[in-house]
């Protein structure tokens, strides 16, 4: 897809959508002529988010409003800062949470010989779990795997998993930034449900809103 073309889906400039893709929220197949093509299905779960107020949370906050909602600490967060985003919380919708997190970690589609060995599983590879699939009312499917790897071990996971980057690949992989606070050491159910409800599929992406919802609602009433 062209630079034009993603910019018309996304109601955006060129100029942003070079942003974007240097981020890391767009990928890029290849670069001609210094004009960057891109992958469709990463402008169109983009263009799925809507856009919202402010700008997204950085890593470290996305990270520990995560974990807040799935009852877990966030010790890496200031007081300051961690009072702030309890009350952006309880005024949220789950479609503002979505846009805020997007920069939680730079995702790449790969493909390689291995099994998910090594990253730590979200998304449809979290459905294999018993206690997530049905808590999404989702089946574990089979093809394709989905999860998250620290910065410092991406090198060598995907080393030993044999992949490489492909969009057309079978399997996304979520790389956690340093700074991020989060340790990549426990499955957050939000996490989960934020990587669902991007999901291009439309049971996948409902079922992960409705967790969204769910947990927000519980956060209120906590």
């Amino acid at each position: 897809m062209t630079t034009v073309v993603s910019a018309g889906v996304l109601g955006v400039s060129a100029r942003q959508i070079a942003r974007l893709a240097r981020a890391g929220e767009l990928t890029v197949t290849r670069t001609v002529g210094g004009a960057l093509l891109l992958d469709g299905a990463s402008v169109h779960r983009l263009a799925k988010q809507g856009r919202h107020n402010g700008r997204p949370w950085a890593a470290r906050t996305a990270w520990a409003a995560l974990a807040l909602l799935s009852g877990e600490r966030a010790d890496w967060l200031e007081a300051s800062a961690m009072s702030r985003l309890r009350h952006r919380l309880r005024a949220g919708r789950a479609s503002e949470l979505c846009w805020m997190t997007r920069r939680r970690a730079t995702v790449h589609r790969m493909r390689g010989w291995g099994k998910d060995t090594g990253l730590l599983h979200s998304g449809v590879s979290a459905l294999r779990d018993p206690v997530v699939s049905e808590r999404f009312n989702l089946t574990a499917v089979n093809n394709g795997s989905d999860g998250y790897v620290h910065v410092r071990n991406f090198a060598s996971v995907t080393a030993a998993l044999g992949l490489v980057d492909d969009v057309d690949g079978d399997m996304t992989v979520r790389v956690v930034p340093d700074d991020a606070g989060y340790t990549v050491d426990r499955v957050l159910t939000a996490a989960v449900a934020v990587d669902l409800a991007g999901s291009l599929d439309t049971r996948e992406s409902a079922a992960g809103m409705r967790v969204l919802g769910d947990l927000l609602d519980d956060f209120r009433s906590a």
